[in-house]
């Protein structure tokens, strides 16, 4: 064996392990999350703020539109892949590239694999973010079935090196960042569980195109 073949072999390990690491670290922080969701069940929810600027935020806009779409996402959650397979293609044709609407995208990961995911999203160039967030949500099951070579699969075609993808499931200010939006999203805004998606402010039920559109008009 050469020694670029122990390098390669070396380095997965080594994100392999960064990986299981990460889980076992969000999954108990996931415990304090759900407590705090089960804590947050009866009382009413409010979006008030929603619509501000948030760091960390991700948008997608033609021109600057009145109109807002904010969507919370989880990149393992089932309904967020339908919703994005689906509605989204139908916001993206008729509401974003026609200048009507911002859409602003916000990581709302529910569980190790979704903030692996997540983290990898954003430390890709900014002009791809989107790009990787679709293959994702669209090959969802196929990724999440090979673990933790889907992931690095996904980060090397993206241009992310194994030392890159290393960094990146180490960048504890990144991984604080989300954490701390998941916290006033759920404390602040309501959120309970994803997809949540908000046109104008208002937090829209059942989350069909036809409704997104009615608010809109």
């Amino acid at each position: 064996m050469n020694k670029k073949n122990i390098f390669l072999i070396t380095s997965a390990s080594a994100i392999v392990i960064i990986l299981v690491m990460l889980f076992s670290s969000l999954n108990n922080d996931s415990q304090l999350i759900e407590k705090n969701f089960q804590n947050i069940q009866n009382i009413p929810s409010s979006s008030f703020g929603v619509e501000r600027d948030l760091e960390g935020d991700h948008i997608i806009s033609v021109g600057n539109p009145k109109n807002t779409i904010i969507e919370y996402a989880s990149m393992t959650c089932p309904h967020c892949s339908d919703f994005h397979g689906t509605v989204f293609p139908k916001i993206k044709k008729e509401l974003i590239d026609t200048g009507k609407v911002k859409y602003t995208f916000r990581d709302f990961p529910l569980d190790p694999f979704a903030m692996a995911g997540t983290l990898i999203a954003n430390c890709v160039s900014e002009d791809k973010y989107f790009d990787v967030i679709n293959v994702l949500l669209r090959t969802q099951q196929k990724w999440i079935e090979r673990g933790y070579e889907g992931l690095i699969s996904i980060a090397k075609n993206f241009g992310l090196s194994l030392d890159e993808t290393e960094q990146c499931l180490r960048n504890k200010e990144l991984i604080n960042l989300i954490e701390a939006n998941m916290s006033l999203a759920s404390n602040s805004f309501g959120i309970t569980g994803t997809p949540s998606v908000f046109v104008n402010g208002k937090k829209i039920q059942p989350l069909e195109y036809e409704n997104i559109l009615n608010e809109i008009r």
